[in-house]
């Protein structure tokens, strides 16, 4: 079993604390960051279709699969 993966190879209902944000483009990077996506923050993914949706405190947010496949998470033991 991996203990970190993608949110995009997550499965609806997992949770886990952000790993890290790993993405060539910095204005993605500050984007996500300005949101408070940030590693040690704990994510659970809501829903995969028609867009990833996934809760960070009392937030949600809907992104692309690009952007999904940017946050990996270390999944909850």
């Amino acid at each position: 079993m991996r203990l970190v993966l993608r949110l995009a190879d997550m499965e609806p209902g997992e949770d886990g604390r952000i790993a890290y944000l790993h993405t060539s483009e910095n204005r993605e990077l500050q984007k996500l960051m300005s949101l408070g996506i940030l590693p040690g923050i704990s994510v659970k993914l809501a829903q995969k279709f028609p867009s990833y949706v996934f809760q960070v405190g009392q937030s949600q947010f809907a992104v692309d699969e690009a952007i999904a496949r940017q946050i990996y998470v270390r999944l909850a033991g």
